[in-house]
């Protein structure tokens, strides 16, 4: 379809927001946000932040952790193979499962320290918190680039009952119910459930194999509040997740065949040149990918947290008692298509412990402090195995035959964390205000992994399943880490009036280093070091009946960043290496919403990113590029980081219109944009993503207690990729990708009852 001609019909689209209709009048929303730990509105919070409601996330379709990316500018959030990939303000970890993400995730105040674990829908949302830059003092060592915090609905004291489902394209169905109210006098309960299947947008040309992502699944929430006891509440929460799988990771080969590259080039182990064989396979960028049947995998995820707010005369203690466990089978296939050649498969399981106490004040004329402790023991077991088929042209190439190799890495990790903190806000005057923080860290990690390749022996082949036990070669070996860290932060606010607020802070950040899982080859056993970081920022915000705004300056400046590099030799098993790279990231951010008629709203958010390397020698050259001489590795000094792109904005309109009978009709129209950026550390030409735009779309009617809405998202068909990388065994002759969800169209509908 001509991309002009939708293009200008969505313009057509808004141009009729406020024709014809009847006013209904519209205000700017203020929201209340827990940032620092207490309630306080949005406007008087000292942070960078951005919002999204529950009302937000479900007339957008934002259903999982990754459709985050698409309202948030500044934000990157990919599905990876070791772990999810998580960027802020271009930092971020990569894809390792040696360490947690320097984005820290967080349900209701409880870290996610696995990144998997927020990977399922995201059910029955009051609102995502995303914080930006360090956020130590408030949530912990390992938000030294951001927090995402996500706070799920509470049960209601009054009766509510509901049903909403989507149904759209690429197969795509979800149905939610929700029940909430009092049980008794002295309880409330909300209950949460929700179903989501999806056939996937990738077409995959093997008729054998399902498209990518398919996938199905449900998520179950129990929600209990008992304030039966005055000055006493206690919640109970019980989260179960289910998602199943069937298409792997999604890899397609991309440009195999510029230049010539894959279809003839001499060295017989390439990926590309085994691929040709497989039916229907294509080497280029579209809708379409080469992959293998049965790609079958799951993540069972379960938690339960506790929580008791006791209310003394002048103080709140708070104590919340967690306990989370998850479940993952990852399949894939380093060959990126439907032949049996190099199938690999991770599995992980771990179980977090958590408690939390805090000692809040209540303010008075001159101060308001917090005092906290919070211990976390995690214990991860992660396998990685991979089945190695030697294809008949391989095999008679190295003499070897049609014999197959199995490798197995795994890994096990003991983390325990335990820190002290505080913070003092000190009321100088009415107008200006200033906050201590203070968090002493201590980190412990116990590693058991192998110390080489951990080759299997022969192992026939058998598609996915890839569950054997570690043998053979490869011993296993311990490690230990410790670490600690003191980390101060100093903010200032100076209201100017009722509606304005200036505000400085700044924050010293850290994250602990440790041991690679899989780089035991690497110097020092694969050690890397902690990362650190001095940010400041300067920010403005202000409100009025037509309009909000939040505008601010950041300057950060890390101290041996950890980048995760994944490393194709020539010969042997891939594996990870972590470098220590001083970095700095700095820019401009926006946030405005204005009130441009009684029914019409305009929101914009906008981010400037400025984020280099101060220093970066010897890092991984890009396959094909050989280093300066003398140097053992390519300089990338003063390169952009990883998802840092210079620009990206995020621009819509929202109406609400009173139609005749009562009915009432809400439009919204919204464009994403985003500049070039890097995606892997090897700054491959081909690595570079363009620049791009999204436009998304909707409208819906609703009457009384019901409503059923159309939406359109990323209408002019944009194709994009989270992950561009080189592939495996190919000296330069190939790239893979995951194409980003293309054009979709979905009927919403909702019913209370």
């Amino acid at each position: 379809m001509n991309k002009n001609y939708i293009l200008n019909g969505i313009i057509s689209f808004a141009l009729i927001f406020n024709i014809g209709w009847a006013v209904a009048e519209q205000s700017i929303e203020e929201i209340v946000v827990t940032a620092t730990l207490t309630e306080q509105s949005e406007l008087d919070t000292p942070i960078s932040i951005d919002i999204l409601t529950g009302e937000t996330m479900a007339k957008n379709n934002i259903m999982t952790m990754f459709d985050i990316s698409d309202r948030t500018p500044g934000i990157t959030i990919s599905k990876g193979t070791l772990s999810n990939k998580i960027y802020m303000r271009g930092v971020g970890s990569g894809g390792n499962q040696a360490f947690d993400q320097s984005v820290g995730q967080f349900i209701d105040g409880v870290y996610q320290g696995r990144s998997w674990t927020v990977q399922g829908t995201l059910l029955d949302m009051e609102r995502v918190e995303i914080l930006k830059g360090p956020q130590t003092t408030y949530f912990g060592n390992n938000s030294i680039g951001g927090a995402l915090s996500f706070i799920t609905k509470v049960p209601t004291d009054e009766d509510e009952t509901s049903i909403s489902g989507t149904f759209g394209s690429h197969g795509e169905k979800t149905i939610t119910a929700i029940k909430s109210g009092r049980v008794s006098d002295g309880l409330k309960a909300r209950f949460a459930l929700s179903f989501h299947e999806m056939e996937g947008w990738l077409e995959n040309t093997n008729p054998l194999g399902d498209d990518y992502p398919n996938k199905d699944g449900f998520n179950m929430r129990t929600t209990l509040v008992w304030d039966s006891v005055d000055n006493l509440e206690a919640k109970l929460k019980v989260d179960i997740g289910r998602l199943d799988t069937a298409s792997g990771m999604g890899w397609q080969h991309t440009n195999c065949f510029a230049d010539g590259s894959g279809a003839n080039i001499t060295f017989i182990i390439s990926d590309c040149k085994l691929a040709l064989a497989a039916p229907g396979f294509e080497g280029k960028f579209d809708d379409k990918f080469s992959a293998s049947e049965n790609q079958f995998g799951y993540l069972d995820s379960d938690s339960i947290v506790f929580e008791i707010n006791r209310t003394y005369e002048n103080h709140t203690l708070t104590s919340i008692t967690a306990n989370q466990e998850y479940d993952s089978r990852v399949p894939g296939e380093s060959d990126q298509s439907s032949r049996d050649f190099f199938h690999w498969l991770i599995k992980e399981e771990s179980d977090q412990f958590s408690q939390e106490l805090r000692l809040t004040s209540n303010a008075t004329d001159k101060s308001q402090y917090t005092i906290g402790f919070y211990y976390q023991a995690t214990d991860t077991h992660n396998t990685t195995n991979l089945g190695r088929y030697y294809v008949a042209e391989w095999g008679a190439a190295l003499g070897i035959g049609t014999s197959n190799l199995a490798l197995t890495r795994p890994l096990i990790l003991d983390a325990d964390s335990m820190s002290i903190f505080a913070t003092m806000t000190f009321f100088v005057s009415d107008k200006l205000h200033v906050t201590t923080g203070l968090r002493h860290t201590d980190v412990d990690k116990e590693y058991q992994r192998t110390s080489g390749i951990g080759l299997n022996g022969t192992h026939t082949f058998d598609d996915f399943n890839l569950d054997f036990a570690h043998e053979g070669e490869g011993t296993l070996l311990k490690d230990s880490y410790s670490e600690s860290a003191t980390l101060p932060s100093l903010m200032v606010q100076y209201f100017r009036d009722e509606n304005s607020m200036i505000y400085a802070s700044y924050s010293d950040g850290f994250k602990a280093g440790g041991y690679e899982a899989l780089g035991t080859a690497n110097p020092n056993n694969g050690l890397y070091g902690s990362e650190g970081v001095d940010a400041t920022e300067f920010g403005y915000k202000t409100s009025n009946e037509k309009m909000k705004l939040a505008v601010n300056y950041f300057n950060s400046k890390y101290d041996g960043n950890q980048l995760s590099q994944y490393v194709y030799p020539e010969m042997g098993a891939p594996y990870t290496t972590t470098s220590n790279v001083p970095s700095t990231n700095k820019g401009f951010e926006l946030e405005l919403s204005y009130l441009i008629s009684d029914s019409v709203i305009a929101d914009l958010s906008f981010t400037q990113l400025d984020a280099t390397y101060d220093k970066y020698e010897g890092g991984t050259c890009a396959a094909g590029v050989s280093p300066p001489v003398g140097q053992t590795g390519c300089n990338y000094t003063g390169r952009t980081l990883l998802h840092a792109p210079e620009n990206t904005g995020l621009f819509s309109l929202r109406s609400e219109n009173e139609m005749s009978g009562g009915m009432m009709r809400e439009s919204s129209i919204s464009i994403y944009w985003t500049d070039d950026q890097w995606h892997n550390t090897d700054y491959n030409v081909n690595s570079q993503e363009d620049g791009f735009s999204k436009i998304d779309a909707r409208i819906q009617f609703s009457k009384d207690d019901w409503y059923v809405a159309l939406l359109g998202k990323n209408l002019t068909d944009e194709y994009t990729s989270s992950w561009n990388q080189q592939t495996a065994y190919t000296l330069g002759t190939g790239q893979f990708s995951i194409l980003e969800r293309t054009r979709s169209i979905a009927v919403q509908f909702g019913k209370n009852f």
